[in-house]
């Protein structure tokens, strides 16, 4: 009689793949995935399976009926690369069902980096310098793996990072041929220490003075080294066309496997233009590896900016160093408060974070609905009154967008956050639930899943999540933490 680890009795499975849902069984021993059968044993037909049924007890069987057992959520967009490290329980994630991090996105990530002199934004949004110790991927690797956090991560490297380090700050310009070669250098050595890919934020101070040029030079080394591009685009608001066409000629005179990041049109204006870009995204999908992601939020959170606040119906103060009290407070009140203008507020505020309400549910919906789109929350775990998307965001697809709203079956949805993400990102073994593959499984209440962080008390725990496996282990149980820590650094760059 052989005796597994974890035996997950009469769950209703949904893989990760997209196919419909089985009622099924479900064995997890030693990390991963060594059994997948019909709860009913009567109907196991094949000889092998009935061998491996009569001959197994586990340590830990979880009667799951009524529940749905799904790969766990891939957040292919997060800002959680300190994140892992000061708060390694990573509740905000867990607790949505999330068992995998994409971290280094928006580029801005905590390695390669060793500049030491004043940084421009959005690089603040991972927190204070001395968090920026790791001047290679390795050295990050090293101290994740010598101090795991609950959930795996697998790291991009920063376009940001990366000039204002071979600019030595003077970032306001388009790089010189020696810089980018420095740059190239310097990336293709992440990717060797385990980076799986680059990420730009070309709307930033940062790299706006970027041209296109400067990002083919570098990204075209990627796909030789099975590696990613993700982009935050130069513009999500009046040019988010202009943008997209920008990313489809980088992504298509490069061959690079190209991740859009969190898809938006920002500003009343440029309402329903996402009916034109995710037609020319579509198009360029038939040649390309072009894919998205997004939230499911109309509001948007990043650094206080005033380029962001004039196309905003209304702008929330997450953070600000110089007055820590502001935090969660409207910005027109504290310009009222202060008896100043808004840009004169912003100034006296700055450094500082906001949340900006600037979507349209229609456009929301359809690029949620999109067949390339995945989902990613986008959650900056340094805010002191955050984003509700960071601990709201995958059990408000499944709850509000699916469930209630009807905008893609359950299947579709748990795909989005699972086997896309995985297949996208090159994340081998992870992702779909199959026998070999890493035990990263989430069990939840397809009836109840919901989230519950708004925006006035963002760090509510969801609704509906019941069980919480990463590599095997149980993180979340009982609406807590287990406090195990078996997060994997991820290196994989498998693609299918």
């Amino acid at each position: 009689m052989n005796t597994y680890d974890i035996h997950i009795k009469n769950a209703e499975v949904i893989d990760g793949t997209g196919a419909p849902k089985f009622k099924s069984d479900v064995v997890v021993d030693k990390g991963k995935i060594i059994g997948v059968f019909p709860s009913n044993h009567d109907d196991v037909r094949d000889k092998s399976e009935k061998h491996f049924l009569s001959n197994f007890k586990a340590k830990n069987t979880i009667n799951a009926e009524g529940k749905i057992i799904s790969p766990g959520f891939i957040d292919v967009h997060t800002h959680d690369d300190h994140n892992v490290f000061s708060d390694p329980s990573m509740t905000c994630k867990i607790s949505q069902g999330v068992t995998t991090c994409v971290v280094g996105n928006c580029g801005i990530s905590l390695a390669p980096f060793s500049y030491k002199g004043d940084v421009p934004a959005p690089i603040a949004l991972l927190g204070k310098s001395d968090n920026f110790k790791f001047p290679r991927v390795k050295d990050y690797v090293e101290e994740f793996n010598n101090n795991p956090s609950t959930v795996n991560v697998a790291l991009l490297t920063g376009h940001s990072m990366l000039r204002v380090e071979a600019m030595k700050g003077e970032f306001d310009r388009p790089a010189s041929s020696q810089e980018i070669n420095k740059m190239i250098d310097t990336l293709m050595l992440a990717v060797e220490d385990g980076s799986i890919g680059m990420s730009t934020g070309l709307a930033y101070p940062a790299a706006n003075a970027a041209p296109t040029s400067e990002i083919v030079e570098l990204v075209k080394i990627l796909p030789k080294m099975n590696a990613v591009f993700t982009t935050h685009m130069r513009n999500e608001a009046i040019d988010v066309i202009k943008s997209v066409k920008e990313t489809i000629e980088i992504c298509s005179s490069t061959k690079v496997r190209t991740v859009i990041s969190h898809h938006k049109c920002a500003g009343r204006d440029n309402w329903g233009k996402s009916k034109e870009t995710l037609k020319l995204i579509s198009e360029a999908k038939n040649n390309n590896f072009l894919d998205l992601d997004c939230y499911p939020y109309t509001a948007s959170s990043t650094m206080l900016l005033k380029s962001f606040v004039k196309r905003a119906d209304k702008v929330l103060v997450t953070w600000s160093d110089n007055y820590p009290d502001v935090s969660g407070q409207d910005l027109n009140d504290l310009a009222n408060n202060f008896g100043l203008s808004i840009d004169d507020t912003i100034d006296k505020l700055y450094p500082a974070g906001a949340i900006y309400f600037q979507m349209g549910d229609d456009d929301l919906n359809r690029i949620l609905k999109f067949e390339g789109s995945m989902v990613g929350s986008d959650g900056i775990p340094g805010d002191r009154h955050p984003h509700p998307r960071l601990w709201g965001t995958f059990p408000r697809v499944l709850g509000k967008y699916s469930r209630e709203m009807k905008l893609f079956p359950l299947e579709e949805a748990v795909y989005k956050m699972t086997g896309k993400s995985a297949s996208v990102f090159g994340l081998e073994k992870r992702g779909t639930i199959d026998i070999g593959n890493y035990a990263d499984l989430v069990i939840f209440n397809p009836e109840t899943v919901m989230d519950k962080a708004s925006y006035q008390s963002p760090k509510l725990h969801a609704d509906g999540i019941e069980n919480v496996f990463v590599n095997g282990q149980m993180v979340w149980q009982n609406d807590s933490s287990t406090e195990k820590r078996p997060g994997m650094f991820l290196k994989g760059k498998k693609f299918n």
